[in-house]
């Protein structure tokens, strides 16, 4: 499928006929999953190839942003299903050519929707830049990926945070077993906001990356709106880096506090179970004993012996509870 947008932002209808030419007065070109006829009408208008899906997945530095032919090929790696907990990164491709820019998806992460659903409020009433029509498109839409990114961090925080109230409220209920299986289940959930904040700071490394490339191009350096725009998107991604990084210290903080309250409540289940055993194992060892039916055992033939020695092993029992009672261990 392609969008289509001109240079205000307006979403252009496509050609009705199937490989017929594109209108030439396209500044944005949006290919999600894009088919060979419709790589080809693509090719056709802007005059460059366009890469293909496998040359997006490369990952060698020297394959992701370079100049060839006169266009700028750039591969962003962007976090998409960052709402739940199988956060994944998409790597999609742009290509800057003369006044337009092409886009190559094959994911569909919610930056460009909301890029797209704003796109004619945010160009409308922009200053025209010759020549650079879709670098500025480009550095907006850069914008939009690094606000989402933002926005996902934000929202992550707010979880964390949460989650780490119910963690320590858990951790001093009075039902051991009850506690120790909400908290183990809580495990998967601090894995998958790790997992999603990772992907975000990996997302993020990949969009600095291309706000330095960007201020090489000639197009950029001649403009000095657009290179202040990406000085200011490289500070933002350093800032949301360094924020990545102080969530992830606060989820690895919340995964150590609910190992050691699971540690804690399953060592006060042990400690109840070694008091218990303390605490019959003298009744245990005068029941063996008399239980062993010698003939030469005196005992067994006078009428208080059965009394008696129910009463010496509740005696026994009842010395060591009374004594862990004192000690606090019961």
């Amino acid at each position: 499928m392609i969008g289509l947008y001109d240079a205000q932002g307006i979403r252009l209808d496509g050609p009705e006929t199937q490989g017929a030419a594109l209108p030439g007065t396209v500044c944005w070109i949006d290919m999600l999953h894009p088919t060979p006829e419709e790589e080809a009408q693509v090719e056709a208008l802007i005059g460059v190839e366009v890469p293909s899906r496998d040359e997006l997945r490369d990952i060698e530095p020297s394959s992701r942003l370079y100049i060839e032919n006169g266009a700028a090929y750039l591969t962003a790696s962007v976090v998409w299903k960052a709402d739940s907990d199988f956060a994944e990164i998409a790597d999609i491709g742009f290509v800057l050519t003369g006044n337009r820019l092409v886009s190559i998806r094959y994911a569909e992460p919610k930056a460009f929707t909301m890029f797209a659903a704003g796109a004619h409020r945010e160009l409308a009433h922009r200053e025209i830049i010759a020549n650079a029509a879709g670098h500025d498109v480009m550095t907006r839409l850069l914008e939009a990926m690094i606000d989402r990114s933002a926005e996902v961090l934000e929202h992550r925080s707010r979880r964390i945070d949460a989650l780490s109230s119910e963690v320590f409220s858990r951790g001093a209920a009075n039902n051991p077993e009850a506690v120790t299986r909400d908290l183990e289940a809580t495990l998967s959930v601090i894995a998958g906001h790790q997992r999603t904040v990772a992907k975000v700071r990996e997302s993020l490394m990949s969009l600095a990356r291309i706000a330095i490339f960007l201020q090489t191009l000639p197009e950029i350096m001649g403009d000095k709106t657009l290179k202040q725009r990406c000085r200011s998107m490289a500070g933002d991604v350093q800032s949301l880096s360094e924020h990545a990084d102080f969530i992830s210290e606060n989820i690895v903080f919340l995964l150590d506090a609910a190992l050691g309250l699971i540690s804690v409540q399953q060592n006060q289940v042990m400690k109840v179970l070694s008091v218990a055993a303390m605490i019959f194992l003298p009744p245990t060892f005068i029941g063996t004993v008399y239980g062993m039916n010698f003939k030469d055992m005196p005992e067994l033939s006078q009428p208080w012996a059965y009394p008696i020695a129910l009463t010496v092993m509740a005696v026994s029992a009842l010395g060591p509870y009374l004594w862990f009672k004192r000690k606090g261990w019961f």
